[in-house]
């Protein structure tokens, strides 16, 4: 039996336009089925990283838990001034 846990797809309006990003989780998936799926992906980004860096694994793995801090914090920022613009503060 398959299931799936996560879809993710990317379109622009024109070559120009920002990226819009689409992720749907279905209602039936497992928190721990999205964190393994997730925390995999993430392996395999840090290990590719490293590879192309010619880096340790675990340098490319500190430099990666920066980054990703910094780019949740950007994305809660991004989402909570649309959310003010949206309750018109």
């Amino acid at each position: 039996m398959q299931k799936p846990i996560i879809n993710a797809t990317v379109s622009r309006t024109s070559v120009d336009a920002n990226p819009m990003f689409k992720i749907v989780v279905p209602n039936n998936v497992e928190t721990t089925e999205l964190e393994y799926v997730l925390t995999r992906v993430m392996y395999n980004m840090v290990r590719i990283y490293a590879r192309g860096k010619h880096i340790p694994f675990e340098d490319a793995l500190v430099q990666y838990k920066e980054a990703m801090a910094v780019h949740i914090g950007v994305i809660h920022d991004q989402e909570q001034k649309l959310k003010e613009a949206q309750d018109g503060r």
